[in-house]
């Protein structure tokens, strides 16, 4: 009988991990989707950083109680994200202190540089990330600090 107990505990046990497991991904998808977006940027990958992007995706920074359109949709993104990566100045960035509620991401991101002079740099801002269809479809930018 003992061992029936046994049997029946681990066929539980079981059932439960698989629907924990089965959670698991679901709630990785939001981070997903911003890292590899966030590692498309980093080698200047416009286009697989548009396959990440809502066709309607809106660039939005916040300033004090004003919050400005830097861009809307899809190409205009791309176009504006090619000039970036024109520039002799390699920004990347990396990402930290994350908070999901989906559909909405919030995430610090640090961008990292070499000035001309040689100097290190590095600033961090609070970014806003909403989803839609598993797609950026808003970023809010806040202020950048100097770190």
């Amino acid at each position: 009988m003992r061992h029936f107990y046994l049997i029946i505990l681990c066929s539980v046990m079981g059932f439960l991990a698989g629907c924990v497991n089965a959670t698991l991904p679901e709630h990785a998808v939001p981070k997903s989707i911003i890292t590899e977006h966030i590692r498309a940027f980093n080698v200047g990958d416009v286009a697989a950083m548009a396959k990440m992007q809502h066709p309607d995706i809106e660039w939005l920074s916040v300033s004090g109680a004003k919050i400005s359109l830097q861009v809307s949709g899809r190409d205009a993104l791309a176009k504006n994200m090619t000039e970036y990566f024109k520039s002799p100045t390699r920004v990347t960035g990396n990402l930290r202190d994350w908070s999901v509620n989906a559909p909405f991401i919030s995430v610090t991101e640090v961008a990292n540089w070499t000035a001309k002079d040689g100097t290190k740099k590095s600033q961090s801002s609070l970014t806003v990330y909403e989803l839609q269809d598993n797609l950026i479809r808003r970023v809010w930018y806040y202020p950048a600090v100097t770190n």
